[in-house]
């Protein structure tokens, strides 16, 4: 079922809410029209303007190709293509796809994050899953929770933190990367700022004009020595290897420490590796993997519905709640075992028993096994059973939980 408005200007600031999967083309028409499966699902309007779409279900939108797009929300995976336009984004809860687009900036994606063919900036907050990027003018990302993938950019490059492997080719401008949480691999960059990566690194052809600092958790392998004229290196090797080969020097050493200048000193390269450190023009088979390759597999639109992540929340609620409840069963017998032991009375009496009661031991802490930590099972179920039972609150569960931690 289609919806469609004929526009007063064909380059229209178009503001959407879509509650599913949402399509977005960028064609040479004087109208926005929705496809979607019922038309009370959408509603689509203008003023001054404006256009306001908003979507209770999957579908696609084609606008004019010079529109600006204005997504408050996506439920599910969005994609965009052929907009000439400014993109601001706020959520997108699935994944996003940004093909032959202009400038766009994302606050927060909670899927996978693919950008082809911009010709301006990319501004990225926050991508949840992967970040693959093709063939853009420059690039500025916070943060990315899984592997960062990043080819062809005229402009710089500034990713501040990545959770897992960050692999670069072919950025014409500076690079910079704070800190990533796996391998940092990368061919053809310019770098004038420090690298921090849990796992190896490994670079080829690389530009460097200053003192930079190399950290690896793992291996250090450079195959750069025609592009660093003048550089000192200060190597530590944690897995005492280091192995320098430069025109008539083939040096191997198993040490921990070595230094050694290409040439007269201009600036110092400082590296320090959990294994082994290898530089030289040729460093065989172990400088495989730095090539990025091709990246059109990353640019396919794959919906995911919201039914189909609310419920998979749901689910893992669920679960996570029924673990809670057994728990404080558990442990609610406990406390009431170890009171009335002590106490020798029952805990539901009225106060007018406890006249009659001449004398009360003291209630002594109630103790776990030397060298466990947390509560135990049985703690938890008993605590979730009082609560299922609504004999404490949630705050008093969580208190009970808190102490039992430390």
């Amino acid at each position: 079922m289609s919806h469609i408005l004929q526009i007063s200007q064909s380059d229209p600031v178009i503001h959407l809410k879509a509650y599913g999967g949402l399509k977005i083309e960028g064609v040479q028409q004087d109208q926005v029209q929705c496809e979607i499966d019922a038309p009370q699902l959408a509603t689509l309007m203008e003023e001054d303007g404006h256009v306001y779409l908003t979507a209770n279900s999957s579908c696609s939108v084609t606008v004019p190709v010079d529109s600006s797009i204005q997504i408050e929300k996506g439920m599910g995976s969005v994609s965009i293509k052929n907009i000439r336009g400014d993109i601001t984004i706020e959520k997108v809860m699935g994944n996003l796809v940004l093909t032959q687009v202009g400038s766009a900036h994302l606050e927060r994606t909670g899927g996978n994050c693919a950008v082809r063919d911009s010709s301006g900036e990319i501004l990225l907050e926050k991508v949840g899953g992967n970040l693959v990027v093709d063939k853009v003018a420059s690039l500025r990302c916070e943060k990315v929770g899984g592997v960062c993938l990043i080819k062809d950019v005229t402009g710089d490059v500034s990713v501040e933190k990545v959770g897992g492997n960050f692999k670069a080719e072919e950025v014409a401008g500076l690079t910079y990367v704070g800190r990533v949480g796996a391998d940092f691999r990368a061919l053809d960059l310019t770098i004038n700022e420090d690298i921090v990566a849990g796992g190896n690194i490994r670079l080829a052809r690389l530009n460097l004009s200053d003192d930079v600092d190399l950290r690896a958790g793992g291996d250090v392998i450079l195959s750069l020595v025609d592009t660093l004229p003048g550089a000192k290196l200060v190597m530590r090797s944690g897995g005492h290897r280091i192995r320098i080969t430069h025109q008539n020097d083939d040096i191997e050493i198993k040490a921990k420490e070595y230094e050694y200048a290409f040439g007269d000193e201009a600036y110092n390269i400082d590296i320090s590796a959990g294994g082994k450190i290898l530089i030289g023009e040729e460093i065989g088979s172990e400088a495989k993997g730095i090539e990025v390759g091709d990246l059109s597999s990353y640019f396919s639109y794959e919906e995911n519905t919201l039914n189909e992540m609310v419920q998979e929340r749901i689910e893992a609620a669920t679960r996570r709640a029924e673990a809670k409840v057994k728990a404080a069963e558990i442990r609610l017998g406990q406390i009431r075992e170890n009171v009335e032991k002590n106490r020798k009375i029952k805990i539901d009496i009225d106060l007018d028993d406890l006249k009659a009661v001449k004398s009360v031991t003291p209630v002594p802490p109630v103790t776990r096994k030397a060298g466990k930590k947390g509560a135990s099972d049985e703690e938890r179920l008993m605590i979730l059973k009082m609560l299922q039972d609504k004999m404490i609150s949630v705050d008093e569960a969580e208190s009970l939980f808190k102490a039992l931690e430390n």
